[in-house]
């Protein structure tokens, strides 16, 4: 946890429009706590990661209808959601392209395309879930809540 006054918090969790989270984020405004958004494009070619956002329909739907990039609206949709993120990245291109989400909105319509997402978390964190630890289970990681 990193903080930047008395007042503010600031962490990071996974939040993508595959797993948005809701009530932690209004729990975290609610404590004015300011949340980075973690792996929001799903981490792609990593050992960790999915290809589910960047793969997803809905979202392609969506990047085609504004002709921008799936990682575009993505970030977009994090941006007006009022999250801070960090995006990994060493192509040149794809950096370029990431910077191109400030001149353009996402439409009423896009959001309720992607409330309609399945939300599931994407890092489910296997590496937590031990016979012997702690964890027995993702159940007993994770309680669907907060």
């Amino acid at each position: 946890m990193h903080f930047t006054s008395p007042k503010e918090k600031i962490f990071s969790v996974e939040i993508s429009p595959l797993w948005q989270q809701q009530k932690l984020r209004e729990f975290c405004k609610s404590k004015n706590i300011v949340v980075t958004a973690y792996s929001p494009l799903g981490a792609k070619g990593t050992r960790r990661g999915t290809h589910e956002v960047l793969d997803n329909e809905t979202l392609k739907e969506i990047a085609n209808a504004h002709n921008k990039t799936v990682a575009q609206v993505c970030l977009r949709w994090a941006l007006e959601q009022g999250l801070s993120f960090v995006v990994k990245s060493f192509n040149k291109e794809r950096m370029r392209e990431n910077l191109h989400i400030f001149d353009w909105g996402l439409s009423l319509d896009d959001y309720k395309k992607i409330n309609e997402i399945k939300q599931r978390r994407l890092l489910p964190k296997l590496e937590m879930v031990s016979p012997n630890g702690p964890f027995k289970s993702l159940e007993e990681l994770w309680d669907g809540e907060i």
